[in-house]
């Protein structure tokens, strides 16, 4: 069968893998195909297609006639500009200088007597031997073996700092296996080639094939021999593929009926079952071909290849037109753009931002460190502050009142609790070291941190009332149950409260696990539990033999009697209902409290609460964690299969959210006819509870492969198979959802996928929402989400509803500050506060729209200069601007000049730099100045010390505008850093 390869390109195909692997090797070479790395393997076998193949690789394949096959992150790897001057070829029959020769080993990185030698017409270089006759290579020996060719390749490590990408340098049509893995940095790179979809999550046309897709057989036989026949007796030439040597045996004993032939390379004959060597998978009926693998026959799956794609966080700096920013004097403006403008003949960018009523204030680039983000959008924008008037001041002046009540009001609570006397539960050294032996891992520096002060509460002769916070499986239940280990050391009991049946059994499992041969009764009360059990642990409970008791809101009953309580823990304490939350507080007014959220806490708002509250919280993820990769695509039915059995082809589980219970039936159909291969079983809100935890415990346990559900699985059941999830209509969905959803994947070492499906258009606070979730895939980047989410819902389960209204009007950052600034000033405790450096020279520095042509662009490098910490930090971005754009013209290097300035200059604490008719005048905030006197006589400037105001005045003659810069850190160096 003959297929017309041109008219393929530019589309999408939806081919099982087995079809696609055919399809490619009937390219003529060289062709390139770039998968997922973990799909790597199911490629290495395109022998069996007679085609020559070479998997990732390097230079010493360059001029092979080949097809090659790379993962998206070897096509992304270096490679040099000038391939050829990196690698040496080496023929029988062909001159070789003695000099040249020598050299082009020392370029490689070769050095002689060190690396090779030289005995007389003889060149030894490791496992390779040259023989010359003259300068005529006679006799070339590799690792043994004769040879009329061989590519040397650079010593390991001298290839480094090569700025081209290996993907440029192999020629030929693209092929991309499952497209929407593959990183955004490829697609510029694929410009101008002819290239193929196979697979879906790209904007291209579908094209049809006519290959039939083959339900798997899940290991029935009987209905294989049935298709087989039918075949064979159509005349079909049956390819089996087979990728391990032990099933290839029993394949051929268990089919002998239809005398299969074992060949190695495709096609077979018509009328007739081949067996052949090959680790594909899927299955199709393709004309006159039939294609069968052993995944497809056996449903195959465990595979644990870890797929490393991925881009890192997007640059959270850059400034796009319409984001609204804060001017700590004027207030909330809504940022228009960059423009360029040009006073006493000194050009500037600016940054434009609109006021009410139209007013606009053009701030010059080097001020962005003044401004801070609101997390306002165009869909829910927060209200604009007005020029000229105080309307900004006084709403910080009333969030300030009120911020200073509230400090108030915590110190006196953490005052009271320090008085009120409790329990205290000093360490056991032959007691505590019994549980840590059961963890296989080592804890984290955060849950080591947060254990130690959970540890030293219990010591204390007071209550505690702690709360631990921390990402998704973080390690906050190791915590608890170290501390709950202390507790009963001392004889006393724990109560482990949780808000679900399912939450229940898991913890009393793990609980269990870890106490095992231990003098320690766990009991799990719920509604799992059977009424003999419940009457049994209720009467232990009372006479002091269940030691830890875990259960749902049912612990909170009136009829659950403790002996001696002396720990009560409480998960997420915010979704109990208010009475509920009343006789927790019942329970804790005598006992050690220590309650867990899964919500992070922002790392400012944390270090400002420390003080005022008993926090810990967790922020570094397990080792060996890998951060979620997350991608947002319009719904597509082919990249919904796609993902789905990328996950059960490597051992996994699935969890699709439809938040609609009104069409999730449906949408159960349509699943199952998209993806036959898959068990799913369905839960929402409006089943009966049992059934809810019956079918999710059925799901943990294995009986279903995909968990279709509503919203209802965003906090619950920890399945650590469970590491993909799709999420329908993502953009109807709330930050802090999304989030929590997000984290039912990736809980343990394997990598997770979370995939947000769409519309095709969004509004612009749904786009930003998803953007948001997409770029904080990186581990440990919860409380950067915390911090967008907390100024969305507001900050009521920590500090109380009646906050929030003044984070919504200020931003969470101001208001981090604000009431850092209360803190201090209850505590008596004052602090300088750090001074924007105003620089006013006379002096054309900007990045040119000639040199960094996109505004875009322009704006992320004014943000990331502007945010830039240290001298090595610009040195870092000026190399960067130079590698893409090329050297810097005369403005862009007085901009950089000026950076350099203002980070020294805020180092040694100056106000500000302004220029005069005659002098450059330096202001400090305050006399005497320390400084080195003998240097500043040195210097070939003239430097006058002023008094009032406190700082020097540097005497303008004999420097041009751009040495102003360079001239005044020379001065500034010598004075001491403030």
């Amino acid at each position: 069968m003959e297929i017309a390869l041109e008219r393929i390109y530019g589309h999408r195909l939806a081919l099982p893998q087995v079809g696609a692997a055919l399809l490619f090797a009937q390219e003529a070479p060289p062709a390139l195909l770039l998968v997922p790395e973990a799909r790597l393997r199911r490629y290495r076998d395109l022998s069996a297609f007679g085609a020559k193949v070479y998997v990732n690789p390097g230079l010493e394949a360059l001029e092979e006639k080949a097809l090659f096959v790379l993962s998206y992150e070897e096509a992304l790897s270096p490679f040099p500009e000038d391939p050829e001057a990196w690698r040496l070829l080496l023929e029988v029959g062909r001159a070789y200088p003695r000099e040249a020769l020598l050299s082009r080993l020392l370029k490689l990185g070769y050095a002689r007597d060190e690396d090779y030698r030289v005995l007389g017409e003889v060149v030894e270089l490791g496992e390779v031997r040259l023989e010359f006759f003259g300068d005529e290579l006679e006799r070339l020996v590799v690792r043994g073996e004769e040879r009329r060719r061989h590519v040397l390749l650079p010593k390991p490590g001298k290839a480094e700092g090569f700025t081209s990408k290996k993907v440029l340098h192999f020629p030929g049509p693209v092929y991309l296996d499952t497209p929407a893995l593959a990183p955004k940095a490829l697609w510029p790179l694929l410009a101008g080639r002819p290239w193929v979809a196979l697979g879906g999550g790209v904007e291209l046309p579908p094209l049809e094939l006519g290959a039939r897709p083959l339900p798997p057989y899940r290991g029935s036989l009987k209905a294989l021999e049935k298709d087989l026949a039918r075949w064979l007796a159509e005349g079909k030439r049956v390819h089996l593929f087979v990728g391990h040597a032990r099933t290839l045996e029993y394949l051929k004993r268990r089919l002998q009926a239809f005398s299969p032939l074992i060949l190695d390379r495709f096609p077979g004959p018509k009328g007739r079952l081949a067996l052949l060597p090959g680790d594909f998978e899927g299955g199709a009926e393709w004309g006159e071909w039939v294609l069968l693998t052993e995944a497809l026959v056996f449903a195959t799956g465990g595979v644990r290849a870890r797929v490393r794609v991925g881009e890192g966080l997007s640059d959270p700096g850059a400034l796009s037109p319409g984001d609204y920013l804060i001017h700590p004097e004027h207030g909330v403006g809504q940022y228009l753009g960059l423009e360029t403008r040009e006073v006493l003949g000194v050009k500037r960018d600016y940054l434009v931002l609109r006021y009410k009523g139209e007013g606009k204030l053009y701030l010059p680039v080097e001020q962005l460190p003044l401004l801070k983000r609101h997390p306002g959008t165009t869909d829910d924008p927060p209200e604009l502050s007005s020029l000229g008037k105080n309307e900004w001041q006084r709403a910080k002046e009333k969030a300030r009142k009120d911020v200073e009540e509230l400090a108030g009001r915590l110190l006196v609570l953490q005052a009271k609790r320090k008085a009120t006397p409790g329990r205290a539960f000093p360490p056991l050294p032959e007691w505590d070291p019994l549980v840590e032996k059961g963890f296989p891992y080592e804890l984290t520096p955060d849950q080591k941190r947060a254990l130690e002060e959970v540890l030293r509460d219990l010591e204390s002769p007071h209550p505690m009332d702690r709360l631990v916070s921390g990402d998704v499986g973080f390690g906050k239940t190791e915590v608890a149950l170290r501390a709950a280990h202390r507790v009963v050391g001392h004889g006393a009991q724990v109560a482990f409260l949780v808000p679900t049946t399912l939450l229940a059994e898991q913890h009393g499992k793990t609980f269990r696990e870890r106490f095992q041969g231990l003098p320690v009764r766990v009991a799990v009360l719920s509604r799992f539990t059977p009424p003999k059990e419940e009457e049994a642990i209720l009467k232990g409970l009372a006479e002091g033999t269940v030691d830890i008791v875990i259960g749902t809101h049912r612990l909170l009953q009136e009829d659950v009697r403790f002996r001696d309580l002396g720990l009560l823990i409480v998960d997420e304490e915010h979704r109990f209902g208010v009475a509920q939350k009343e006789r927790i507080r019942e329970l804790k007014a005598e006992v050690d409290t220590l309650y867990l959220s899964a919500t992070p806490i922002p790392r400012t708002l944390y270090s400002a609460l420390v003080g005022l509250k008993d926090l810990s919280s967790i922020q570094t993820p397990p080792p060996g964690r890998k951060p979620i990769k997350t991608f947002l695509a319009p719904f597509d039915p082919l990249l919904v299969r796609e993902a789905i059995l990328f996950e059960l082809e490597r051992g996994g589980k699935v969890f699709y959210v439809h938040d609609r219970v009104a069409s999730i039936e449906a949408r159960r159909r349509f699943l199952e006819s998209l993806v036959p291969e898959a068990r799913i079983g369905v839960v929402h809100g409006q089943m009966p509870e049992s059934l809810i935890e019956e079918t999710m415990l059925l799901f943990a346990e294995g009986a279903y492969d995909v968990l279709l559900a509503t919203t209802i699985i965003e906090a619950g059941l920890d399945v650590p198979e469970a590491n993909t999830i799709l999420i329908e209509r993502a953009d109807r969905l709330g930050l802090a959802t999304l989030y929590q959803l997000r984290g039912r994947v990736g809980r343990r070492e394997e990598e997770a996928y979370a995939y947000l499906f769409h519309p095709p258009r969004l509004t612009e606070a749904a786009e930003k929402r998803l953007a948001a979730i997409a770029d904080l895939s990186d581990l440990g980047s919860g409380h950067l989400l915390a911090e967008r989410d907390m100024e969305i819902r507001g900050v009521g389960n920590l500090l109380g509803p009646e906050q929030h209204g003044h984070i919504r009007a200020l931003s969470l950052e101001v208001y981090t500050e604000l009431l850092e600034e209360a803190i201090r000033k209850l505590k008596g405790e004052v602090k300088e506060e750090r001074r924007h450096v105003t620089l006013d020279l006379a002096l054309s520095a900007r990045l040119p729209a000639e040199y960094v042509g996109s505004l875009e662009a322009r704006s992320r490098y004014y943000s990331r200069f502007a945010e830039a910490k240290s001298l090595a930090e610009l040195s870092r971005l000026v190399r960067e601007l130079k590698e893409r754009y090329g050297p810097l013209p005369e403005e862009a290097e007085n901009f950089v000049a000026l950076a350099r300035l203002r980070l020294v200059a805020e180092r040694k604490g100056v106000v500000s730099i302004t220029e005069g008719l005659t002098h450059l005048e330096v202001v400090f905030p305050r006399y005497p100045l320390d400084y080195d006197a003998r240097g500043l006589k040195g210097l070939p400037y003239r430097v006058e010390l002023t008094q009032y105001p406190p700082g020097f005045r540097l005497e303008k003659k004999g420097l041009r505008p751009r040495d102003y810069p360079e001239a005044l850190m020379e001065v500034l160096y010598l004075f001491a850093d403030l």
